[in-house]
């Protein structure tokens, strides 16, 4: 008997490999896709609602897929690994206050007696440009005015 209807071949879909990254591997992933991407598109259009890097949109770069979770400051662009997830929340809040204190005042918000431009944060939040403290301190880097919360080497 002639079927009138041929047997289909069943599809493969190739699943990516679960994998395990390191953040230096993350990091470079992020390089190569925005290197990739056209201009004006950068690591900020990896940025899940929560704060997390879309790592579906990294497998290719990793070579596979992972259920680690990374997360970004929208302000300074740098990567954490999931146990540093409330470094970028702090980064992105303190910022905006460092930021719009130094267009209205003319003078960064730092505290007198740092030699390591350490943020006063109680400043801040006293003169309302801060909603709450962040539980470590953050300090202003060489590189415009941009936080970090990793103290600079004074000699």
């Amino acid at each position: 008997m002639l079927s009138w209807f041929k047997k289909r071949k069943p599809v493969r879909v190739l699943v990516p490999e679960a994998i395990q990254v390191t953040l230096d591997e993350v990091r470079r992933a992020v390089l190569r896709y925005e290197a990739d991407m056209p201009d004006g598109i950068n690591r900020l259009s990896l940025l899940l609602p929560d704060g997390s890097l879309d790592m579906k949109r990294l497998s290719r770069y990793l070579g596979g897929i992972t259920d680690q979770r990374f997360f970004l400051s929208r302000e300074t662009y740098e990567i954490f690994a999931e146990e540093e997830r409330a470094i970028p929340y702090y980064l992105d809040l303190v910022q905006a206050a460092v930021d719009n204190y130094v267009e209205d005042q003319g003078k960064l918000p730092v505290l007198d007696e740092s030699r390591q431009l350490e943020v006063d944060c109680r400043l801040l939040l006293r003169e309302h440009y801060l909603k709450e403290l962040p539980p470590f301190p953050l300090y202003v880097t060489d590189q415009e005015m941009m936080l970090t919360h990793r103290p600079k080497q004074v000699i």
